[in-house]
């Protein structure tokens, strides 16, 4: 969930296989208590959300606040402070700040979410265990298991939104980079990812790139990064869920972030 799009999507725990994907793009120029407001009305007049029979509800938080803190040095009451350093602002009393483990990574994902819809959440699923998490970590973990599949030294994976990306870069199978950018022009997008790989000092020649999200082979973001990479393709949806037929034919790799919420802890 987050303020361009709420998805959802329902694994069956038994076999993990999706049975069900729902998607609602929301007008751009919401407020966050407008979409707070659209996400109530969602659940509560929707039969399959209102359910009290839900075993376990884990939501993946879209939001631009939130830093990886590896093991070592994290301090639980030091959550807000660490969020505090990354963005150079003190998290609002609006706000709550959470985290979750990354066992893979060895650190803790620390972000933030509106008081009010944690709270909301909460109380709504009251019969269900859940779990908060931010979406890079779905995107983490996805990049990190898809690495073994793809047998390359280095993958960069990019998984796109309307104006941003989340860049995840791995090397023999272990977290490099984890950070999310904006941009405007698809040139700027490319002058980004090159600078950045460039500053961990790998060339496009040496590394893999997957796109993920909000893409294409069509699209010009994926057009402007075969300029520059030789190596380039479209990522799938994670290969260790089952689909459903319902499930079966959309494209895996737009929903590669929601999929693999299920993953961060199963």
């Amino acid at each position: 969930m987050g303020e361009q799009n709420i998805r959802f999507c329902i694994v069956r725990e038994e076999n993990m296989e999706v049975i069900w994907l729902e998607d609602y793009a929301l007008e751009q120029t919401l407020s966050q208590e407008e979409v707070f407001e659209k996400l109530k009305r969602m659940f509560t007049g929707h039969l399959l959300w209102s359910s009290e029979a839900w075993k376990a509800v884990r939501v993946s938080v879209n939001s631009n606040l939130f830093s990886l803190v590896p093991n070592v040095l994290f301090d639980a009451e030091k959550v807000g402070e660490y969020l505090s350093f990354s963005s150079g602002n003190q998290v609002t009393a609006q706000d709550i700040a959470l985290y979750h483990d990354l066992p893979l990574v060895h650190a803790k994902n620390v972000f933030s979410i509106p008081r009010h819809w944690h709270e909301w959440i909460i109380n709504h699923f009251r019969s269900a265990s859940v779990s908060f998490y931010h979406s890079t970590s779905p995107i983490i973990i996805g990049a990190l298991v898809s690495h073994v599949e793809h047998q390359e030294v280095r993958v960069a994976s990019l998984c796109f939104e309307k104006d941003m990306f989340t860049l995840v870069v791995s090397e023999s199978q272990q977290l490099i980079l984890c950070n999310r950018f904006k941009f405007k022009e698809v040139q700027e997008m490319a002058y980004i990812l090159l600078f950045t790989l460039g500053q961990l000092g790998y060339e496009p020649e040496q590394m893999k790139v997957v796109c993920y999200g909000d893409v294409s082979v069509s699209a010009p973001v994926f057009e402007e990064l075969s300029h520059y990479f030789p190596s380039l393709e479209i990522g799938s949806r994670p290969t260790t869920l089952k689909y459903s037929s319902q499930c079966a034919e959309v494209p895996g790799h737009r929903y590669f972030g929601l999929f693999n919420t299920y993953l961060v802890s199963s």
